[in-house]
């Protein structure tokens, strides 16, 4: 496969470490500590078209494909792995489910806004697990309106959305998608304790006691939602492998500017171990980058399978927790606690390994996959 990144590329490769060098980096301490991504922060983001990659401008996007987004989020996940993860969500998990499956008007109103920073969607797909299982029920009623009861698993919401994308069952047991107002009459929201890491990216449940919706809240046809949720979860694993691979590369590079400080200091038998680290860390940080221009080339061609996603998703975001946890080795307990950004990076991997679409269902598709071939 042909691995040669374009001029276009290249062009926003270095657009978006500009951006995140002069405004994600100085907020990423803020960010993390705060557990919240001020609207300022989403404004710019969508002003500079960074929340609209891969959408047609005819939509408010900026256009683009899937390599130019991973390598945009690679360089937003080096300086702020929140910021990169709202980002990858914003364009896999709202956009590009309603630019595929929305109506006409759910695309002016809801597709353009979030294209341009102008509104939020979280994604709640009733069990990440098993999509098909679903604890939110939508019942049809005779104006062909419908009511939702139930409780969805924990659901990302990085902070307060404007609007939710919830997948719910429906009397012929098939599963639907709809859009609802977070501030819904009947929709009560738990949010949950702060976690280790990606702590903006907040999470909480869901509960619907009887949340009436119009028809055109249902996004696509009914029975619809599983082929939007897969497919939005497909583009989404993308976006996280690259998100992963930044965490881990900023973590990397910490580590070697550090021991090309000491290394005048370090007698030869311990530099020599640590230069074994190193090179570990730097072989495993492009082998994650491979596998992930592999799969977002393969999504621009058209030709990639899930199982594709699933390699890049699994293997980057395992090796970010374990180049960022040789990175804190490498400096040391002092060094480690003077540099507070390399502590991040940790939480942040672990979280990205952990968070919603685990190792585990990267195996089970990899698995199923090479099975049937």
């Amino acid at each position: 496969m042909n691995f040669d990144i374009t001029e276009d590329q290249l062009r926003t490769q270095q657009v978006a470490r500009d951006f995140a060098a002069h405004v994600l980096a100085p907020r990423a301490t803020d960010v993390d500590q705060n557990a919240r991504i001020e609207a300022e922060s989403i404004g710019q983001l969508g002003d500079a078209g960074w929340l609209g990659m891969t959408i047609p401008e005819a939509f408010g996007g900026s256009g683009g494909d899937f390599v130019a987004l991973a390598l945009a989020i690679e360089e937003f996940a080096a300086a702020c792995a929140n910021s990169a993860g709202f980002v990858a969500a914003n364009v896999a998990l709202a956009c590009r489910p309603l630019l595929a499956y929305g109506s006409d008007t759910q695309k002016r109103e809801l597709l353009t806004p979030l294209a341009r920073g102008k509104t939020t969607l979280a994604f709640a797909p009733a069990d990440p697990d098993n999509l098909g299982a679903g604890v939110v029920h939508a019942e049809r009623q005779h104006d062909g309106s419908f009511v939702l009861r139930g409780e969805t698993s924990p659901v990302t919401l990085f902070g307060q959305p404007d609007h939710v994308l919830v997948f719910a069952r429906t009397a012929d047991e098939r599963v639907t998608a709809f859009v609802v107002p977070y501030g819904a009459a009947n929709l009560h929201v738990t949010v949950l304790p702060g976690h280790l890491g990606k702590r903006a990216a907040r999470l909480g449940v869901l509960r619907f006691d009887g949340v009436q919706l119009p028809a055109s809240a249902a996004v696509g046809q009914q029975g619809d939602g599983l082929s939007i949720a897969r497919s939005a979860l497909d583009d989404a694993r993308i976006a996280a492998a690259a998100e992963a691979l930044g965490i881990a590369r900023a973590a990397y590079e910490k580590a070697a500017l550090h021991v090309k400080q000491e290394s005048p200091k370090t007698p030869a038998p311990g530099l020599l171990g640590v230069q074994v680290m190193l090179a570990d860390m730097c072989v495993e940080v492009e082998a994650a980058r491979l596998l992930t221009l592999r799969a977002a080339r393969q999504a621009d061609a058209g030709t990639t399978s899930g199982s594709e996603r699933s390699m890049a998703k699994l293997f980057a975001s395992e090796m970010s927790t374990r180049v960022a946890h040789k990175a804190m080795q490498i400096l040391g307990a002092r060094n480690v606690a003077t540099t507070p950004s390399l502590e991040r990076h940790f939480r942040d991997a672990r979280m990205a390994e952990l968070s919603d679409d685990p190792p585990e269902v990267q195996r089970a598709i990899i698995a199923a996959a090479m099975l049937k071939a």
